[in-house]
């Protein structure tokens, strides 16, 4: 997103991606108003619904720990734009990658990144490909690299291990009971932390697991019993899925929730899922971290304008992004 917006302020952008695509990154691929709102603005919204990549999640709601339902539609509260759309992450994040390669940005895949050393005489940093594959340089450095934070952990600006944890698993379509788009299911042993089902195009179903952090009898190493005991014990998850689901094996991915202390150094910035600029509460992380990338994009034009890329001016990025959060 970040690349995206630079590049269409006429700003030269090195967008590296760690494999090539399309490639998965495993959560709920569920993308909140916020986030489609950005992606109708990139005007990829309609035609990702166009060619059945993405649905509409309309009818919606959840199942409180006590057994209390509520199901309700998104369009009546919020009109053209949803409360939220199912979309592969195989599928969307190529698809905004794409966008920023035709807004010229320079997308190189299979471009791990092993280190990157900031020359603080010319201010430029120098990042360095995995296997000696390659090197380049440029005033800014972003670290849009995901809950693990590898490198932003490396350059020792990240500080803390990811801290909550997330299952997923598609069933195939035509298996399951589930009618409704999206619901979230909660079970009193697992608060805060919860089950939920969200369709996808061609009735598939899309079932995970989120262990949030703040249950102290719950850890990550739960992840696969709390997984497999919803699916199998809920009676709410048991029901939608029904007798006869056909489901893929379990995926799981890491959670930094809350935000980092620090997210900025000099000449450069941490944003997205590796700022831990997800959801709290839910451990959902798409959109904001397609809305960090937007304001980032405005700030650092701002700094290029200036040309101040210290890091006393990025604490001026975290106002900007606290008071949108």
């Amino acid at each position: 997103t970040l690349a995206y917006y630079l590049a269409k302020l006429d700003r030269k952008v090195l967008l590296l991606e760690k494999k090539r695509f399309p490639r998965d990154k495993y959560c709920g691929d569920a993308v909140c108003k916020t986030g489609i709102e950005i992606l109708d603005e990139m005007k990829l919204l309609d035609k990702l619904l166009r060619e059945n990549k993405a649905v509409v999640a309309d009818s919606g709601g959840l199942c409180s720990p006590g057994g209390l339902s509520y199901i309700g539609r998104s369009k009546e509260g919020f009109g053209e734009i949803p409360a939220a759309i199912a979309c592969k992450r195989t599928i969307l994040d190529e698809t905004i990658a794409r966008a920023a390669q035709r807004q010229g940005a320079y997308l190189l895949e299979q471009s791990p990144v092993e280190n990157a050393v900031l020359d603080t005489t010319t201010g430029l940093w120098t990042v360095f490909l995995e296997s000696m594959r390659g090197k380049y340089q440029g005033r800014v450095l972003v670290c849009a690299d995901g809950a693990p934070s590898k490198l932003a952990i490396k350059l020792g600006v990240v500080t803390q291990a990811p801290q909550g944890s997330c299952s997923r698993a598609f069933v195939e379509g035509g298996t399951h009971k589930f009618k409704a788009d999206g619901v979230v299911f909660y079970h009193k042993q697992l608060l805060p932390g919860y089950a939920a089902l969200f369709r996808h195009p061609n009735d598939e179903v899309n079932y995970c697991c989120y262990l949030i952090p703040g249950n102290p009898k719950v850890t990550n190493d739960d992840l696969a019993f709390w997984h497999d005991k919803l699916m199998k014990e809920h009676p709410y998850v048991y029901k939608a899925l029904g007798k006869n689901y056909k489901i893929e094996r379990m995926k799981a991915a890491s959670l930094r929730l809350g935000g980092e202390k620090r997210t900025y150094g000099d000449h450069m910035l941490v944003i997205g899922d590796a700022a831990g600029m997800i959801d709290p509460m839910t451990g959902e992380g798409i959109h904001h971290a397609m809305e960090s990338g937007k304001i980032a994009a405005y700030f650092l034009e701002e700094a290029f304008v200036v040309g101040n890329f210290e890091s006393d001016l990025k604490k001026e990025y975290i106002m900007q992004w606290s008071l949108v959060k």
